[in-house]
């Protein structure tokens, strides 16, 4: 009870220092500490495992400082104002982040040969992806969601995602993933995408546009399906 309270004690501050940085979405994504039941005796096993998960932890917030002044640096609005500054024309980019696509997923896509599909977009859409996240453009991992889902049904032998999502003779766990990049992801891609400029606008946060379990799956599917071709 301790642990969670500090979990969700961090969370807060996260989200109110630092309200579109991702690093919230990051801490959530960290081991959870579970010990058991507040009377429970846990094993040794189940401590060292606490142990080692509330190390990671402590790691991660000993490295927020500076993950922090690296991700300020690489905002939109900083690269443009650095630019401006200085009188160039060039957008120069120094930053450190954590890859929203896997970088092993985008490797194994790179090895993959056919003679029916060449993986060089969707490749690329992935590398976009986590550039978008990197300099915290949330819009344009919208839209890069959705261009990736529009790109892929042939692969899968269907017109478009929409067939995918309803007719993938995967388990149920797969379906819902799929469901969701065609439901939920596309309706925030379509939100941003098609909507007018108003009196007020407010801008996405990573929590709205993060669909990267789903793609990571979507991205394994194809790489299961690919890696069995004759």
């Amino acid at each position: 009870m301790a642990a969670a309270g500090w979990i969700a004690v961090v969370a807060n501050w996260l989200v109110e220092t630092l309200p579109e940085s991702g690093f919230a979405a990051e801490w959530a994504a960290l081991p959870a500490i579970d010990l058991g039941l507040p009377l429970s005796n846990p094993s040794s096993a189940t401590r060292e495992i606490t142990e080692r998960c509330i190390d990671q932890r402590l790691k991660w917030l000993a490295s927020l400082p500076t993950k922090a002044v690296l991700r300020a640096a690489s905002t939109p609005e900083q690269v443009n104002s650095q630019s401006l500054q200085t009188g160039r024309r060039e957008v120069k980019l120094a930053l450190t982040s954590r890859a929203v696509v896997d970088p092993a997923r985008i490797e194994e896509l790179r090895k993959l040969s056919s003679t029916k599909f060449d993986l060089t977009k969707l490749i690329r859409l992935c590398e976009e992806m986590n550039l978008a996240f990197a300099t915290e453009s949330y819009l344009a991992m919208a839209m890069l969601t959705r261009a990736i889902v529009d790109h892929v049904p042939p692969i899968f032998g269907m017109r478009n995602f929409s067939e995918v999502a309803n007719n993938y003779p995967g388990s149920n766990s797969v379906k819902r993933e799929l469901k969701n990049l065609e439901t939920t992801s596309r309706n925030i891609a379509d939100l941003h995408l098609h909507s007018q400029i108003g009196r007020k606008e407010v801008l996405p946060t990573i929590t709205q546009v993060d669909a990267s379990n789903s793609l990571d799956l979507l991205l394994s599917e194809i790489i299961v399906r690919m890696s069995g071709e004759h």
